[in-house]
């Protein structure tokens, strides 16, 4: 039991850090550190505990837990404003080291000082853990409740093991059933006191918060809008003008006349919206099914989906899709989030450039944004574009208020001039646009890195 609540509290921590530290390799790093230091502190506790302090420790820790979950993400909000980031991080790995997975641990280390033996006890932690792992898939698409509700399950059997009395033990049971009830209702206040504060948004109702196996979706209505966020961090904050799906989709869309459209990632799916109506087929790819369910519903006056019938969803990592599809398109859209997760940054990478060029037809384009200035003292941008120069044969960028947009093919992409790429652009930004040909990118981006597999931390942390 004690396997199979470790293993739960593992996922469980690890999507609630994630939130709260809105970036996800810092988040996994500050876990480890916490739940390894947690389990030493348990082993070493464990012949200095007498039994009754277990069965205190146990209710003890459980509701800490709770409180622990919900209020995660405003505790490091509230501690990074008064003392910075560092200490705010230091705080919350203290929080989940002694209320999380500290008490657990004392198990193993217990039982073989009663005798038991290593191999066997050891053998018998570790089926617990697999099977609680093996829990998680089963569980975590149906709702986060649902996880949460077998990892408290499992903490009152552990607390029933270790002799907690039966009056502490239903008491425990009832606040579980109470927290699991209404934890919803706790978890979009807990989202709509954050969101007020750090994005400074007026939040009229969190509308969505859910947790998939991942992200944790939250979309908020401020007034007449609606905004998305993935695990904390802000993807749609909504674009009145479509000026992003302009260039990123209609004007490449233009070009070619009626192309056959793939889009990684969707977001908003505002890309989708915005050249709908007039290509013939759009493949939508996305890793995380209940993202495109929640665009789908929230953001329908951006991606006009109800109204198309021309599109198609797959739900699959774009990787892993370019790599094994036999399908080929006139324009493959890159509309996936900005490179802040290992995960996400190698869709980055010379390797993943290449598999989708791969996947274009004669005179196909692919097309993706940076909205880090080229000027920037940030080499993010210029990093992105010298890893596509490497890639792609035939290219030209726009950039338009400091994001630039990158359009690039093979051998059979012809390359338009300067002036006849401006004259393309909607009247409305054609003087707000300047225009880059492959020769100056390549001067700008000479001696930058180019992003592969292998060094993907270069650009996450640029």
């Amino acid at each position: 039991m004690a396997g199979v609540n470790l293993m739960l509290l593992n996922f469980i921590l690890v999507q609630h850090m994630t939130v709260a530290f809105r970036h996800e390799e810092i988040a996994v790093l500050v876990f480890s550190l916490a739940y390894f230091l947690g389990i030493s502190l348990g082993y070493y506790l464990s012949d200095r505990l007498t039994a009754a302090w277990v069965r205190v420790a146990l209710p003890v820790c459980l509701v800490g837990q709770m409180v622990l979950l919900l209020g995660l993400q405003g505790f490091h909000y509230l501690v990074a404003q008064a003392v910075g980031g560092a200490t705010a991080g230091v705080a919350v790995l203290g929080l989940v080291a002694v209320f999380a997975t500290s008490v657990p641990a004392v198990f193993l280390p217990r039982v073989l000082a009663a005798g038991g033996e290593l191999r066997r006890s050891y053998s018998v932690e570790i089926v617990g853990s697999l099977l609680g792992l093996l829990l998680v898939p089963l569980l975590a698409p149906i709702a986060h409740e649902c996880v949460l509700g077998v990892y408290f399950a499992s903490s009152l059997a552990l607390a029933v093991a270790a002799g907690v009395g039966r009056r502490v033990t239903m008491s425990l049971g009832v606040v579980v059933a109470l927290y699991l009830l209404y934890y919803g209702a706790w978890d979009r206040a807990a989202v709509a006191w954050f969101d007020a504060r750090y994005y400074h948004w007026r939040v009229d109702e969190v509308v969505l918060a859910r947790y998939t196996p991942y992200h944790k979706i939250e979309v908020v209505r401020s007034g007449d809008e609606h905004r998305l966020l993935l695990n904390g961090k802000r993807q749609f904050g909504g674009d009145p003008q479509r000026v992003y799906a302009y260039f990123v989709a209609e004007y490449p869309a233009r070009l070619l006349g009626r192309p056959t459209v793939a889009v990684l990632g969707c977001g908003s799916m505002s890309t989708v919206g915005r050249i709908g109506g007039f290509v013939p087929s759009v493949r939508i790819v996305d890793i995380d099914p209940e993202v495109f369910k929640a665009a789908r519903r929230y953001f329908g006056n951006y991606n006009r989906l109800e109204e198309l019938h021309n599109w198609t969803f797959t739900a699959d990592d774009a990787k892993h899709w370019l790599a094994n599809t036999d399908e080929q398109f006139n324009l493959i859209l890159h509309d996936i989030p900005p490179a802040r997760s290992r995960q996400v940054a190698l869709t980055y990478t010379e390797e993943f450039f290449r598999l989708a060029k791969a996947r274009l037809k004669p005179g196909g384009i692919f097309s993706i944004s940076s909205l880090t200035p080229l000027s920037a003292r940030s080499s993010y941008g210029r990093r992105v574009l010298a890893t596509l120069n490497q890639v792609f044969d035939h290219y030209f960028v726009l950039v338009h208020q400091n994001a630039a947009y990158f359009y690039g093919g093979g051998s059979g992409l012809r390359e338009p001039g300067a002036e006849e790429l401006r004259q393309l652009v909607e009247t409305a930004w054609r003087g707000q646009v300047r225009v880059y040909t492959r020769a100056e990118i390549m001067a700008l981006v000479a001696g930058e890195k180019v992003i592969t597999t292998a060094n993907v931390g270069d650009l996450i942390y640029e």
